[in-house]
């Protein structure tokens, strides 16, 4: 099977040119409307089809399938209505930013430090403006919001990286989105292996990404078959390690997820949906982070307008965010993280 990916200035003229060379066969995997460059980060923006045919047999339906049509989001949630300088606010009087943060999804505990934190950096003639207050609350939660760049992968030098995390967070997705811009967009050397072998249909989904990427597939059931998969993949650029959702109050699951890579020298990705309950978030960073975490992935940021959680995420993890995904789209609904733009999605209209 070929993939390739195609772009234009408009629509149209992306689909043209995917006609032209693959020919009325193929079939149209993704489109969307971005950004230019690796993960979205360059460039003007463009539109994009992610195109693939299979140049040896008559044309088929692939298990992985998208529409052709221009992908049409979602409107922006209701604005909220700033405070006005009118309303301006003395110390003993701050419950009203206090309840503001609460409805970002910010914990009240973590939500106090921040007002505090801000008003300690302030001059007290500035403690009554409210829109000065939500300024450095935002500057204040990009700092705090620890974020790092891509691998810089380097020739003969294999990166292996795990996603672990709970059930449903969309880790298998996840590693496709990554393997897709690394192997098609970097050009990059990229192997993919699996240990959830618990789900039938997880291996089957993540094959049949495997197979549209162009990327070589392996599936361990065992610690040992880990080892000989990983030696078969040694001329890779990058290897990802997909493994069964845990969850984090089965410490057997837990320890068993530890035993695949104790004497691996791997980088673990802690994956959590932005849409995690608040009450949650201590138990699942202190069970996965025995492994431990190095780097943490937020999810489906398209399934919830309030996104403190990942403040919360960070600060009890202590470990930077590498990506955050946006949809289920392959290979376009993941960004690199950045702080400042994360503050904004928490904060919104408040900024």
């Amino acid at each position: 099977m070929r993939v390739k990916r195609f772009t234009g200035k408009t629509m149209q003229e992306a689909v043209e040119r995917l006609r032209q060379e693959f020919g009325r066969d193929a079939v149209i995997l993704h489109t969307k409307q971005k950004r230019g460059g690796i993960f979205g980060l360059f460039g003007k923006p463009v539109y994009e089809i992610i195109g693939a045919v299979d140049p040896h047999a008559a044309k088929k339906e692939p298990d992985l399938t998208r529409p052709s049509e221009p992908i049409v989001q979602a409107p922006p949630p209701q604005k909220r209505p700033l405070q006005t300088k009118r309303e301006l606010i003395f110390p003993e009087e701050m419950d009203g930013i206090f309840q503001d943060l609460l409805k970002t999804g910010i914990p009240k505990e973590l939500a106090r430090t921040l007002i505090a934190d801000v008003l300690r950096g302030l001059p007290e003639a500035e403690w009554t403006n409210v829109q000065r207050i939500w300024d450095e609350l935002g500057a204040h939660i990009a700092r705090e919001i620890a974020t790092v760049e891509p691998w810089s992968l380097e020739e003969g030098q294999a990166k292996i990286a795990v996603l672990i995390g709970p059930t449903g967070v969309g880790k298998t997705t996840t590693i496709a989105k990554i393997a897709a811009n690394f192997a098609l967009v970097a050009h990059k050397k990229v192997g993919v292996i699996t240990t959830d072998t618990f789900r039938i249909a997880a291996v089957d989904q993540l094959r049949t990404y495997a197979d549209i990427i162009g990327i070589p597939l392996e599936v361990a059931f065992s610690p040992k078959e880990l080892h000989e998969s990983i030696a078969k993949m040694k001329d890779r650029d990058l290897i990802l390690i997909d493994t069964a959702g845990r969850s984090p109050s089965n410490q057997l699951h837990i320890n068993e997820l530890r035993s695949y890579f104790n004497d691996i020298d791997v980088e673990v990705h802690l994956v959590i949906s932005a849409t995690t309950k608040e009450d949650d978030v201590p138990k699942i960073v202190d069970v996965f982070g025995e492994m431990p975490v190095n780097r943490v992935i937020i999810t489906k940021l398209d399934e919830t307008s309030s996104y403190g959680i990942i403040l919360h995420v960070v600060k009890l993890a202590n470990a930077p965010i590498s990506f955050i995904t946006t949809g289920q789209g392959v290979p376009d609904d993941i960004e690199v993280a950045d702080g400042h733009h994360i503050a904004k999605l928490i904060l919104g209209d408040y900024l």
